[in-house]
């Protein structure tokens, strides 16, 4: 096989396969008459157990300037689906009683929009994914701000998702620069403040489908790595104030040796307990 054919073979299998690319296609149609003939890739979200890349890149493959446009909206990508514009806006989530890809009555208890025999469909095509692009790294906290976002008709400080979430505020700043690289969120700075904050599209993430999708995302390796750097951070920073509290009490004449076996003893159970213990998300 050419060096060409080997390029051509490698992207084949870094895309969805036209049975997922038609769940997803299918569940946006949905959502556009949903929702008046517009959509973004966070819309989908609440949905499906993806990352907003892999949304989005279903969603472009569905642009042909007609049936399908998209337009960059205030550094948000926005997709409009011409077919539904008359349609009236609905409030709430979606929600069906047949399965949006098959039509088949009924849909899984793990999805609020896709028969079991679909959703088990979906599971193995994103968990091959997973394996080569590590997707679900950004998906695990994309679902989480998102959740934390919905719902907020005005923009959001990271200050606010920080408090409510498992991220240290730096993480999440990061986390939200790049959301806003990928034309996901919109990067505000209030002039009269002098404070960034961001916006999302106004979406409806219940609960119940957060949960649902937290616990999937979870099952794939790669999403470790985000726990992983999170339950790190935590351990550090905790340590850290541990080690100054036994530097204070130095200065209060407490005997070093002392002071060294506490922290010796102390540090690790510290970090057992931290790395253990599992941190809801506010509103989980």
């Amino acid at each position: 096989m050419t060096s060409k054919g080997l390029l051509m073979n490698a992207e084949s299998q870094d895309r969805l396969s036209e049975g997922v690319a038609n769940i997803i296609e299918n569940l946006a149609c949905r959502l556009a008459e949903h929702s008046g003939g517009t959509l973004t890739p966070n819309h989908l979200m609440p949905y499906l157990p993806a990352s907003l890349e892999l949304l989005k890149s279903c969603l472009d493959d569905m642009v042909d300037g007609t049936a399908v446009l998209s337009s960059r909206r205030e550094g948000i990508m926005v997709y409009e689906f011409p077919s539904y514009k008359d349609s009236e806006a609905r409030s709430g989530a979606l929600r069906l009683d047949a399965c949006v890809a098959c039509d088949k009555e009924g849909v899984s208890v793990n999805s609020a929009v896709l028969c079991a025999p679909c959703f088990d469909r979906l599971q193995k095509e994103l968990a091959r994914l997973a394996e080569r692009t590590g997707w679900p790294a950004q998906a695990v906290y994309e679902h989480e701000i998102l959740f934390l976002a919905a719902g907020q008709r005005n923009s959001v400080h990271p200050e606010a998702l920080a408090g409510r979430s498992r991220y240290t505020l730096r993480s999440m700043r990061k986390k939200l620069k790049a959301l806003t690289l990928g034309s996901f969120a919109q990067e505000r700075l209030e002039e009269d403040a002098g404070m960034i904050a961001y916006r999302f599209p106004e979406i409806e993430y219940p609960p119940d489908y957060y949960r649902a999708n937290r616990a999937i995302v979870s099952t794939y390796p790669d999403s470790v790595t985000e726990e992983v750097q999170v339950k790190l951070q935590r351990i550090l920073f905790t340590l850290g104030f541990f080690l100054l509290g036994l530097l204070a009490l130095a200065f209060l004449h407490v005997p070093f040796p002392l002071l060294v076996l506490v922290f010796l003893i102390g540090s690790p159970v510290v970090a057992f307990m931290i790395w253990r213990r599992r941190n809801p998300v506010e509103g989980e």
